[in-house]
């Protein structure tokens, strides 16, 4: 989809509500969720997707889990084209668009960030490129604008201020409305601690107002 199309609020808010359950629901209340998600037309291959994106952002538990839940419901697919495994190939391909992907989103700070991450962590650095950004974040598989909102959502239930304002800002830079954006945190936020409320909602009027001046 163009990044200059409108989202679908509603679907793009469904996504974020997956992401949420599969980091912080129950087993019971993961399974509702997906099935409510199947039931109302969303694509099983969309789901996988964004039970990936929390991979990368809660870690292979919470991908696992969220994985074996929906092959409870729906059948896993038979990857033939080998398109998700690693060879050569795949990983240069992964590094090209996984760093198209990561400038967009981190825009003119890009190179700086690649600099800090190499002093303090590089041996996530190539990971963050190559698996990240190039094998799962930038999968045609799910719209990269509703992938970097369920991201989003899932920074916010994580309580990462930090990256929440890197990933706001690059939904933002995407081509995500502010109004979506907005949208996303009021229906994420009502399951954290009210006393974090505050904080996490500068946040996110901070990623709007300096991509409004920019």
């Amino acid at each position: 989809m163009p990044e200059n199309q409108n989202l679908n609020a509603s679907t793009a808010l469904k996504y974020c509500n997956i992401a949420v359950e599969i980091c912080i629901g129950t087993e019971e209340s993961i399974l509702k969720t997906l099935s409510v998600a199947l039931q109302s037309g969303i694509d099983t291959q969309a789901i996988r997707e964004v039970i990936m994106t929390g991979y990368l952002f809660d870690g292979y538990p919470t991908a696992l889990e969220g994985l074996r839940l929906l092959d409870e419901l729906v059948p896993s697919p038979q990857m033939a084209d080998g398109a998700s495994f690693y060879s050569p190939e795949n990983v240069i391909y992964w590094r090209e668009r996984g760093e198209t992907l990561c400038q967009k989103i981190y825009g003119p700070q890009f190179s700086a960030l690649m600099r800090r991450v190499e002093t303090f962590a590089p041996e996530l650095r190539d990971a963050m490129i190559v698996e990240g950004y190039g094998k799962v974040l930038s999968s045609p598989l799910l719209d990269v604008r509703n992938r970097e909102l369920c991201v989003v959502a899932i920074l916010i239930v994580k309580n990462r201020p930090r990256q929440l304002l890197s990933h706001a800002l690059g939904s933002l830079r995407l081509g995500v409305s502010a109004e979506l954006l907005q949208q996303v945190f009021d229906e994420v936020i009502i399951r954290m601690d009210p006393s974090r409320k505050a904080l996490l909602e500068a946040v996110i009027s901070r990623a709007i107002q300096t991509e409004s001046m920019s």
